[in-house]
């Protein structure tokens, strides 16, 4: 839960004068499959990089008609339930500095601004009706989850804890929010009503718990343990019990449901004796069964989205010397080079329908 303004291929920067449909890339690919829908992803292709960070993008899903909706220093976008919405994690004037929540139209147009505080806030999650933001931000000298409307009124401090508090998820029906927190002497899960209000130690085990995800349904929630004596993938009942381990391979992973809560994708660094490590994405039953390497190439794949019906896996990889946005079937067939641009591309995030 630290600030890394350096590392925005998770959790990124974004900030500056966003310009609606300023510019569409005459070299992105003619495609291969049908488009379905759109894909915002991070980009330096325009020059567009400082401290680490790039620009925000939009392409068909077929790699076709890319549009740059933001000249700024960006984060990974993350789009509003209803699609019609972007937020991410800004750097105001493309400076290292901190990051600030920003709300923009899908198309670049109307960039706000919402916090507007000298303190980083970081991991952005909308409510699931899109009137609220929930983040984690250290404005107050330790990390807490904040909750704030997405028009930038209404800032409330959930957590209000010493400890560090981090990792916000809504749950699919927007009554409760779960969160890692370490105010127990080490990081646990923890859950909340969306007020702050009915705080519930989940996990409550000696190991670290952190980075919980609900399932689309909100019956299940997945989250990374250490408790094995490895970092693990595992699932419980939105309630704390039937903990159940998934995965069984060492990843500290963050797990991404499928949209019909079937599977779960994660990146996972691989390491072999006497070479770099691989990230690799697998997919996996939301039970753990069927666990499968789906991009199985030696380079980093890293970085996943779902296409919004299930069928396709969108991820950044450097397969060919840079950073691009590949696509493929949700069992690894398929793979398509979207972008094929020699700046970088990466954190794609499709649209929702």
């Amino acid at each position: 839960m630290h600030r890394n303004v350096s590392n925005v291929w998770w959790l990124a920067a974004v900030l500056g004068v966003a310009v609606a449909g300023c510019g569409s890339d005459s070299t992105a690919p003619s495609g291969g499959r049908p488009a379905a829908g759109q894909i915002a992803f991070l980009s330096n292709r325009d020059g567009n990089y400082t401290v680490g960070n790039s620009g925000i993008y939009l392409m068909n899903a077929d790699g076709t008609g890319v549009t740059r909706l933001s000249n700024i220093t960006a984060g990974g976008p993350v789009w509003s339930p209803d699609g019609t919405k972007i937020a991410f994690e800004g750097l105001p004037g493309n400076q290292e500095v901190y990051q600030e929540v920003y709300v923009m139209n899908a198309d670049g147009s109307d960039l706000r601004n919402l916090t507007n505080n000298p303190g980083p806030d970081l991991q952005l999650a909308w409510s699931p009706d899109g009137t609220k933001i929930a983040f984690y931000t250290a404005r107050d000298g330790n990390e807490e989850v904040y909750v704030i409307n997405a028009d930038g009124t209404g800032l409330v401090n959930l957590t209000n804890n010493p400890a560090s508090d981090g990792s916000p998820a809504w749950s699919p029906d927007g009554t409760k929010i779960a969160f890692s927190s370490a105010r127990d002497g080490n990081s646990e899960v923890y859950v909340m009503n969306e007020d702050g209000t009915g705080l519930v130690n989940l996990t409550n085990n000696a190991a670290a718990d952190y980075r919980p995800v609900w399932s689309p349904d909100g019956t299940k929630i997945a989250f990374t343990s250490y408790r094995a004596g490895s970092y693990e993938i595992y699932g419980m009942n939105a309630d704390g019990a039937g903990v159940t381990r998934l995965t069984n391979i060492n990843t500290s992973g963050i797990p991404v449901w499928a949209p019909d809560g079937s599977k779960i994708a994660f990146a996972f660094e691989r390491y072999e004796p006497d070479a770099a490590p691989v990230e690799e994405i697998y997919v996996m039953n939301a039970d753990g069964s069927g666990l499968h390497n789906v991009t199985n190439n030696p380079a980093r794949d890293a970085r996943l989205a779902w296409s919004p019906d299930g069928t396709e896996i969108a991820f950044d990889s450097d397969r060919d010397g840079n950073a691009e946005i590949y696509v493929m079937n949700a069992e690894g067939s398929g793979l398509l080079n979207l972008t094929n641009n020699l700046a970088s591309d990466f954190a794609p995030a499709w649209r929702p329908r």
